[in-house]
């Protein structure tokens, strides 16, 4: 990785916006409401702290999901599919967008290089991978937003 900072899409939305009907965590993104509304304000270290919260989660993820055998093979294939996924993210984030990538189009990932600890289509699993994401998003937001201030209310 270099020095310089990462090159990113100009926002982590996908178009499924569910902050509109309430939603304290987006169910596409996974941004919290703070977050999509004043995106555009941010400064690109506060978006940057976005995308990074973003790829620990999805990390924390994959690790107990995949096994990377060939990460050179990896990355040629996500070249050679033309895939949308940042050079900058590590491989694990990179296996997370591979499977919201390809799921309907392979059967399994070992073309990547990379094989799944427990046997499932990918379908499934990236709907595995998207609920669990969005339920450590939440988490996160009710531990560091939604408590703190629980607690200033109380005082």
């Amino acid at each position: 990785m270099s020095n310089q900072p990462p090159v990113r899409t100009r926002t982590p939305c996908v178009g499924i916006c569910s902050t509109t009907y309430g939603d304290d965590v987006c169910r596409g993104c996974k941004r919290f409401i703070h977050e999509v509304i004043n995106w555009n304000a941010f400064k690109p270290e506060e978006k940057e702290a976005v995308w990074k919260r973003l790829e620990q989660l999805k990390t924390l993820i994959m690790e107990s999901k995949v096994i990377i055998n060939d990460e050179k093979l990896m990355e040629s294939k996500i070249l050679e599919l033309q895939l949308k996924i940042n050079k900058d993210l590590n491989p694990l984030s990179k296996v997370f967008e591979i499977v919201k990538l390809t799921s309907t189009s392979f059967k399994d990932l070992k073309e990547f290089g990379i094989d799944l600890r427990k046997e499932e289509n990918l379908i499934s699993l990236k709907e595995k991978l998207e609920t669990e994401l969005y339920e450590l998003s939440k988490a996160h937001f009710n531990r560091y937003f939604v408590e703190p201030i629980k607690k200033l209310n109380k005082n």
